[in-house]
Formats: structure tokens, C-alpha cells, sequence
């Protein structure tokens, strides 16, 4: 899979200087291997020399189906031509390819016949696996999942690139979503159960937020009516959500200058738009137009999946009232993909923003070339390749 160099130079730019890091899609692992010292005892992310000098990037497809858009997040392993300028180019990898074995056998060597090093083969791949399951690759899920999977103290602590004060910060009001269901589930909303409840929470709170088994939570995942097999991922899942919920705040004033830039034409369209020819001005505007409805649609699918959830969550709280709860549990890994998917592409797309506009003075508008640019990264992000099937789809 070949990858297009300026679109490449653009999102790995975009990532090193983004401050949306919750909402993380790339992540540079041979930038950070080439930072791990020598003799750091825990080494490198792979066994696998090749891999360590590769950058993973999340890519997004949609598709809608009946009026309702579904997303699928997969990830890519980028294999720079030259180490030294990764943006010249290179080769890629999806994670999930029918043919990876034999891809990876060709790209790095990575041979699962080779029995002398079945182990590292066996690590590399469990690896790429793990890095899959999460939608998005900032710092905070990455912990998290390392801990879920019970590698955290094999792997570097430079991958997850988060001190522990901003770890208990973002760790904080997960925990407080989690201990008060888990609380009103246990209690029942009774003072005299409550004495006992205090035996059970620091348990359940544990086994909820590593998400690894359901051991000693039998009867509670029972009353979520979770499968045992589906529950930890179904909690972890739930994790996700409230990590995107409790980051949102911070992020929504960025996402409000994109839409105010997009939707104003005298600062989105180039200020050259008079000189151009009739049949670039009309591209620009269906463009513009179908790249102003997805930001809209995904903008409401933010909005209403994390209402349902709040409202939901605050039924089973404060009313005793969990069917809507359960519900929305019984789907949150699809909730957790439908945000992850929304606000990454927002995010990637603010960051895309922000970093043109650091490159011309204040007060001036993007010229033709440079709106071009821009424009094709904005629909790529969001994946708009026929802007006029686009805006068909989405009216």
C-alpha cells in the first residue's frame, strides 16, 4: 500500500505538534525508540528491528447503510524508504490484512516457522494486535489497555509519553463515574445495604477498570446483562467513553473555531477565489459544501452519543432507573469506535488548521495553492472523495 508523501508529511507534522492528544491517530514509534537509551532494561516497543522504525497511523472508513453512518477504525504500520526523512515515502501495512503473515515475513523478516525466535515473533504480533483494539493512540489509552492486557511493566513508559500526575488527573473522574454506579448497582439505593456495599467497592471498582475477567463480579455483570465473554471489553469500552466525555470540555472551543473558519467563506476560501476559472471556483464550493456536512453530521453524532450516555447514566444514578444504562452498555463498543472515529477526524482536521494558518501572517487568507492543500488533507480526514455523492448521502 502506497502512501502519498505530501498527505504523509502533513499528518505526521500535524501529530508532533498537536495539543489534542486525547484524541491521538498516529503514533511515531521509531521517533520514540530512537529516544530509549542503549541500555534501558525494558528496550524498545518490538523484538523487531524494522517495527521500532515504523510509525503507526489510525485510518478511518464510514459507509452509510439505511441513513445510518458506521465506522470501521484500522491501523496502519508505515515503513519509511529512508529513516532519516520519513517523508520521502515508504511502504504500509494494515494490522488486519488477510495476508500480514506473509507481508511482514517480506517487509521485516517476522517468520512464524523460525522457532529460535517463535517468542519475539509471538510478542511483535500480540503487540500489533493489542495497539489495534484501541481507536485512538494517545497516551491515556495506551496505559490503559498495556494494563488490561497485563504488559505495562514490559513495555517502555516512553510509548505512553504521560507523567503520573496527568495520569491520576485524566484517572480521576473515570473513576468517580465508575465507583458511583457501581455503588447505586450494589446498594440498590438503600441506607441499610450501604455498610456492606463499602466491603465490594474497591473490588468491583478494580476488576472494572482493568477490565481483564469478571472474577468475583459474577452477579453484578449478570445484572447488566453482559455476556462474561463480552464484559471486559464491554468495561473497557465504558472506560473510553468517559476518557472522551471528560476531554471533550477542553476540546470543544477548538472545534468551534473550525466551524466558524469553515463556515465563514471570507477566511476559508482563497483570496484569490475572483482570479480562478468557473470550473475551479464550483469544485472549491461542492467541496467546501460536502466538507461543512460531514463536520455537521459528525458534530451531532459527538452530541448525541455522549447525551445518551449522560442521560442514561444519570437515570440508573439518580432515579434507580438502569434499563437505559444497560442498553447503551450492551453497545458500547460501537459507541466507543463512533466517537473515537468523530472526534479524532475533528481533531486531526483542527490541527490541520492551526498549523496552515502558523504559516502565514494573521491577517491573510490562504491563497489557491495553499487552500488546495489544506482542502484535499480536510477531505481525506474525513473521508470525502466524491463531495457531490457526499452531500446526496448525507441530506
Amino acid at each position: 500500500m502506497a502512501m502519498d508523501r505530501e498527505k504523509l508529511g502533513r499528518t505526521i507534522d500535524v501529530g508532533r505538534t498537536s495539543t489534542l492528544k486525547c484524541f491521538e491517530t498516529s503514533l511515531n514509534i521509531a521517533a520514540i525508540t530512537a529516544g530509549i537509551a542503549e541500555d534501558d532494561p525494558r528496550g524498545p516497543m518490538f523484538k523487531n528491528r524494522y517495527l521500532n522504525d515504523a510509525i503507526l497511523l489510525k485510518v478511518v472508513e464510514s459507509e452509510m447503510a439505511r441513513g445510518k453512518r458506521s465506522f470501521k477504525i484500522e491501523t496502519l504500520v508505515y515503513f519509511p524508504y529512508n529513516h532519516k526523512n520519513v517523508y520521502e515515502g515508504g511502504d504500509s501495512i494494515l494490522v488486519k490484512d488477510r495476508q500480514r503473515t506473509e507481508k511482514l515475513k517480506m517487509k521485516c523478516g517476522l517468520d512464524p516457522t523460525n522457532e529460535e525466535k517463535i517468542d519475539d515473533y509471538r510478542w511483535d504480533i500480540d503487540m500489533l494486535d493489542m495497539l489495534n483494539t484501541l481507536p485512538t493512540l494517545d497516551p491515556f489509552l495506551l496505559k490503559c489497555k498495556a494494563q488490561q492486557t497485563g504488559i505495562e511493566e514490559k513495555l517502555n513508559p516512553a510509548y505512553f509519553n504521560i507523567t503520573i500526575q496527568e495520569w491520576k488527573r485524566l484517572q480521576a473522574p473515570i473513576r468517580e463515574k465508575i465507583e458511583a454506579l457501581v455503588r447505586r448497582a450494589l446498594s440498590g439505593g438503600t441506607e441499610e445495604a450501604s455498610e456492606k456495599v463499602e466491603e465490594h467497592v474497591s473490588r468491583f471498582l478494580k476488576k472494572i477498570w482493568e477490565a481483564r475477567d469478571i472474577v468475583g463480579i459474577e452477579d453484578f455483570v449478570k445484572s447488566l446483562d453482559l455476556t462474561p465473554e463480552r464484559a471486559p471489553e464491554m468495561f473497557f469500552a465504558w472506560k473510553g467513553i468517559c476518557y472522551y466525555q471528560s476531554q471533550y470540555a477542553a476540546f470543544e472551543p477548538a472545534m468551534r473555531d473550525l466551524f466558524a473558519w469553515v463556515g465563514d467563506p471570507k477566511k476559508s476560501l482563497p483570496s484569490d477565489m475572483k482570479a480562478l476559472n468557473s470550473d475551479t471556483k464550483e469544485q472549491i464550493i461542492s467541496e467546501m459544501t460536502a466538507l461543512k456536512a460531514r463536520m455537521r453530521e459528525n458534530y451531532i453524532t459527538i452530541q448525541t452519543t455522549l447525551n445518551t450516555y449522560e442521560d442514561s447514566y444519570q437515570q440508573f444514578i439518580e432515579q434507580g432507573k438502569p434499563a437505559a444504562f444497560i442498553g447503551f452498555l450492551s453497545e458500547a463498543d460501537k459507541h466507543y469506535v463512533e466517537l473515537a472515529a468523530c472526534l479524532s477526524s475533528t481533531a486531526h482536521a483542527i490541527n490541520l488548521l492551526q498549523d496552515q494558518m502558523r504559516r502565514i501572517a494573521p491577517d491573510q487568507q490562504l491563497q489557491n495553492e495553499q487552500h488546495r492543500l489544506l482542502l484535499d488533507c480536510l477531505l481525506g480526514v474525513f473521508g470525502i472523495d466524491d463531495p457531490g455523492q457526499s452531500l446526496k448521502l448525507a441530506s
